[in-house]
């Protein structure tokens, strides 16, 4: 188990992984959410 905690393929995807989520929440934008000022709103009619 040392050997693994030791081993650089635990230490590189471990910084792979902080680094995507850092990325991730970073570049990410804030309104995601939220449609774009000319995108077509979805509209349900009722017969």
């Amino acid at each position: 188990m040392t050997r693994f905690l030791k081993s650089t393929l635990l230490w590189q995807f471990t910084g792979g992984f902080v680094i995507g989520a850092i990325g991730l929440f970073a570049l990410h934008p804030a309104l995601a959410d939220t449609p774009a000022p000319d995108a077509p709103t979805h509209v349900v009619s009722q017969k």
